[in-house]
């Protein structure tokens, strides 16, 4: 019998979840939360309402491979159209001889996606990508700043997850990133989404980015939607126009042998959208006004847009390449690892016109919030 490939229907999450924790990871988090797996996979408005964007190989009535899918509206300098991010490629080990993967990768190559974005990706897979004719994109980069007076927490963390380093290396990784002092704010902010954003802020961002659309629809469902995480928004205003940023603490939790035992708390950003150059150093001041309310150690940003990087390291994120241990700032928190956080990605492009890249005049908007990276483990 032909394997069939198809979308998932609602009902058949019970028997993803099993495959996911027999073949992707096990106690993967898709495997306990069933609202983040349906808040992934079926995104109101942008699918089937009977079906998830997820790709299931089937053999008979065996399930045999699973390729998952999250729709998002591509924004290319103001113009829309449709693409997916592809997550949780997994073929059963009996199965990957035969063609099956590659039937379900087509699942969604399809006219109807612009992108096809497979955001952190294995570095064993690049071959496979490249193959494919599709383009394998440096590492994101990612910026690190210690709250001042702080380093001695963050060295800490360090020697957790590198207990072979001596303490000169770990003081000098934690003290390089270390912020000398919070920036003065003289503007007042707010800590909510604009009810306004599609009318007087995103079409600008719109016109001069390419990537996954940053407009209120999106911004509701990823961060104020989220069933998980809690995001906070910091805004500040420019006459009519507001700057926006997005962050969420993250506690640093480690293994013990009595189970996971807090360490620290750390804030990752993942919007950084001023309304103007002039907008980025106070919006700036008080996204770090909030960090430091909260008592967080340290913050980190990864994305690709080239001014936003600029803008970012200009007032006092470090860039984690610039230092020789740099990349081994952990990445994952829960628990707390020695493995760094690099991630890579590849992309399938309709028009390859404008690559991604990590120069600093790449226009693609990208952050880690893209896709499922900022999920929890």
């Amino acid at each position: 019998m032909a394997i069939e490939i198809r979308y998932a229907s609602l009902d058949e999450y019970p028997e993803i979840s099993r495959f996911l924790d027999n073949h992707w990871a096990k106690n993967h988090v898709y495997t306990r939360e069933r609202d983040l797996f349906d808040w992934t996979f079926h995104r109101p408005g942008h699918w089937g309402a009977d079906k998830y964007s997820m790709s299931v190989a089937v053999d008979g009535n065996e399930l045999v491979g699973i390729l998952g899918g999250i729709p998002f509206t591509l924004n290319r300098f103001g113009k829309s159209s449709k693409a997916v991010w592809i997550v949780n490629y997994v073929i059963r080990p009996d199965y990957r001889r035969g063609a099956t993967a590659l039937q379900l990768l087509s699942s969604f190559r399809r006219q109807e996606f612009s992108a096809v974005v497979a955001f952190g990706i294995n570095p064993a897979t690049v071959a496979i990508y490249q193959v494919l004719r599709g383009q394998v994109l440096p590492e994101i980069p990612r910026h690190i700043l210690v709250m001042p007076r702080q380093a001695e927490r963050m060295a800490l963390a360090l020697t957790i997850a590198y207990p072979d380093w001596d303490g000169e290396r770990i003081r000098d990784l934690s003290s390089a990133f270390e912020l000398p002092s919070l920036p003065a704010y003289s503007s007042a902010y707010g800590v909510t989404l604009p009810s306004n954003w599609d009318e007087r802020d995103w079409p600008e961002h719109a016109l001069s980015t390419l990537g996954a659309a940053r407009d209120y629809d999106y911004l509701d469902w990823r961060y104020r939607s989220h069933p998980l995480f809690r995001y906070e928004f910091v805004t500040v205003e420019e006459g009519n126009k507001t700057g926006l940023a997005v962050w969420r603490e993250e506690t640093i939790r480690t293994e013990t042998p009595n189970g996971l035992q807090e360490v620290d708390r750390i804030a990752r950003l993942v919007e950084f959208l001023p309304s103007s150059p002039a907008n980025a150093q106070p919006l700036f001041a008080a996204f770090l006004a909030e960090v430091a309310r909260t008592g967080v150690m340290a913050a980190d940003f990864y994305g690709y847009h080239g001014q936003t990087r600029e803008w970012l390291e200009e007032m006092g994120f470090g860039v984690s390449d610039n230092h020789p241990d740099g990349a081994c700032f952990p990445s994952r928190f829960q628990p707390l690892d020695g493995k760094g956080g690099g991630i890579m990605s590849a992309i399938f492009l309709q028009d390859s016109a404008l690559p991604c890249s990590n120069d600093s005049q790449c226009p693609w908007y990208w952050t880690k919030s893209d896709s499922d990276q900022d999920r929890p483990n």
